[in-house]
């Protein structure tokens, strides 16, 4: 018998196909991690847009946030932010409504509804109420025994914190689920008016 023409045996070609399939699979995996890390850099650099458009809002409106005895031209400079204003309550809570959104808005009230309906259509599931209660508009604020940011009292400068949330479907945000629970990932920004 000649043995000149010898083939791949069947092992050879099962060990090809296993490697080639495990490399496969593996490319799938990273393609879905891919897609899932792009997703969350989208939702955080749009809650980085849309605090920036909060927080030029309350600039376009910075009397509204100062009692006038601590703005100009009584004081030198814009100090003490108020505890609570038409936009935020005392406890943090952005008192905009995105259905109140008019056609021309004019008013700060008026531009903060709009911006509120241009914060729900960018971020998931920040309609819900479960998710809207983690946005907060804080002129100072502390971590409370659980790490939650909770409005401070008696601040006397011009900072505000914006916080912003929106939900995700694998728990990426939220260490204290199980994976495939949603969870609610936050944005925290600092900023001088």
């Amino acid at each position: 018998m000649n043995r000149q023409n010898r083939g791949f045996s069947l092992l050879e070609v099962l060990i090809t196909v296993i490697v080639t399939t495990v490399g496969i699979l593996s490319m799938v995996v990273l393609q879905n991690k891919a897609i899932q890390y792009t997703q969350e850099a989208v939702n955080r650099d749009s809650a980085a847009s849309l605090a920036n458009d909060l927080i030029e809002i309350m600039r376009a409106h910075k009397e509204e946030f100062f009692a006038p005895e601590n703005r100009p031209p009584a004081s030198y400079n814009y100090n003490k932010i108020k505890a609570s204003s038409d936009l935020y309550s005392a406890s943090g809570s952005i008192l905009a409504k995105a259905s109140d959104c008019p056609a021309n808005p004019q008013t700060l009230m008026q531009h903060a509804n709009c911006w509120m309906l241009k914060a729900e259509s960018a971020l998931p599931q920040s309609s819900r109420s479960d998710v809207k209660a983690k946005f907060r508009l804080c002129p100072s604020y502390d971590l409370d025994a659980d790490n939650i940011p909770v409005c401070a009292t008696g601040y006397e400068g011009s900072t505000i914190t914006v916080q912003l949330a929106w939900e995700v479907r694998d728990n990426s945000c939220d260490d204290t689920k199980e994976t495939d629970k949603p969870s609610i990932c936050t944005y925290i920004t600092r900023v001088e008016l």
